[in-house]
């Protein structure tokens, strides 16, 4: 099976976009989120306008404070980006 390589960049704004999605849902501020994760407040900014990857621990703090597995947050940037 081929697969087309991954846009980084692409993905990383599609992932900010979903995580986004899913904190205004909760109606948390970001900074409220990056309290309940332990990160900082600019972090999770850089992270929701597509400028940052977020780390591995990261990904799995912000899905933990969010309430949802990382693997959902993962495969709904997948699916926005291949919209």
């Amino acid at each position: 099976m081929n697969q087309r390589p991954l846009d980084v960049e692409a993905f990383q704004k599609r992932f900010g976009e979903v995580v986004r999605r899913h904190r205004q849902m909760l109606s948390i501020s970001q900074e409220e989120l990056a309290d309940r994760c332990g990160l900082h407040r600019t972090y999770i900014s850089e992270i929701e306008r597509g400028r940052k990857s977020a780390s591995l621990k990261a990904l799995l703090a912000i899905a933990s404070s969010l309430g949802c597995p990382p693997h959902l947050l993962i495969k709904e940037a997948e699916d926005l980006l291949n919209d």
